[in-house]
């Protein structure tokens, strides 16, 4: 396996859990007895594999790790891994430990989720590669030594943020810089940071910070320089996976040499096509042609 300069073999871990995703139609409650039929209901998989499906379309190696017991889910998400050619390594959970009901629109997106967060601090030793991603806030705040030690043999250490008020209240006033690069959503930094929050609000977390707006793109500091990227103008479908999606984009970009600007770019332009399906799993690489 190639390796970069510092030691690590190059490519990109990605470790948290997976999520089976349920897109219900809006609008629509049935009354206790009744059953109403629609065209369809959308199902699919999301949490990690978004971020890592986006690398792997892109050319990236990619290592998962995640949670998983041996229910009908968990076999679903061993064959999508496996077509879609991700390496995955798991430690124990319940069978089927990660679901949730995505409550959306063209605007945004809420979840009814059920989560076996008791099985993530028993994460083993992350898999050393260029980058680490790790899925959330809550997942980094849940096994910290790990990602200490990975970022200890060499290894980059990017978070995304996540709906967590506790954590997400003690973020700007974290300090020590524990990983490389942190994203959040405008939401989640507001409540963070207060309304007009930037990423400079949260250089005490990590080196490089990229808050993302919707509509009006991302805010960036990275390598130590301010700059802001405008969204693609795109016809949303969902926005469940969008900030993922971001992600895995910006970490190929970053992993194949491009400077900030045209990671932080590639990012957000793949973030605009993911808008355009259910979930942010890229199952079709297709939908990434000419990236």
């Amino acid at each position: 396996m190639v390796e970069c300069n510092c030691g690590v073999p190059f490519g990109l871990t990605v470790v948290g859990p997976v999520f089976f995703e349920v897109f219900l139609p809006p609008g629509l409650h049935p009354v206790p007895g009744e059953e109403h039929s629609v065209g369809t209901i959308p199902v699919g998989l999301g949490g990690v594999l978004n971020s890592a499906s986006v690398a792997a379309g892109l050319g990236v190696p990619v290592t998962l790790l995640h949670p998983a017991g041996d229910g009908v889910i968990d076999a679903a998400v061993a064959a999508t891994t496996a077509r879609l050619g991700i390496r995955t390594l798991t430690w124990p959970s319940r069978s089927d430990p990660f679901v949730s009901l995505v409550f959306s629109d063209q605007g945004d997106r809420g979840f009814l989720s059920a989560s076996d967060l008791g099985c993530l601090p028993a994460c083993p030793a992350i898999p050393p590669a260029t980058w680490v991603h790790v899925g959330g806030l809550i997942e980094a705040r849940a096994f910290p030594a790990r990602v200490a030690e990975v970022r200890a043999a060499g290894a980059r250490v990017a978070v995304s943020g996540c709906w967590a008020p506790d954590l997400l209240a003690t973020l700007a006033r974290e300090a020590g810089r524990p990983w490389d690069l942190l994203v959040l959503n405008r939401k989640e930094a507001e409540l963070a940071a207060g309304v007009g929050a930037t990423p400079l609000d949260f250089t005490g977390a990590a080196t490089d910070v990229v808050i993302t707006n919707g509509p009006e793109g991302a805010n960036a500091w990275v390598d130590g320089r301010a700059f802001h990227v405008p969204a693609v103008p795109t016809r949303v479908v969902d926005a469940t996976g969008a900030g993922d999606a971001l992600m895995g984009g910006l970490l190929a970009g970053r992993l194949f040499g491009m400077e900030p600007e045209a990671a932080v770019r590639l990012g957000v332009e793949v973030a605009s096509r993911v808008l355009t399906i259910h979930g942010g799993v890229v199952l079709d690489r297709g939908l990434l042609a000419g990236l």
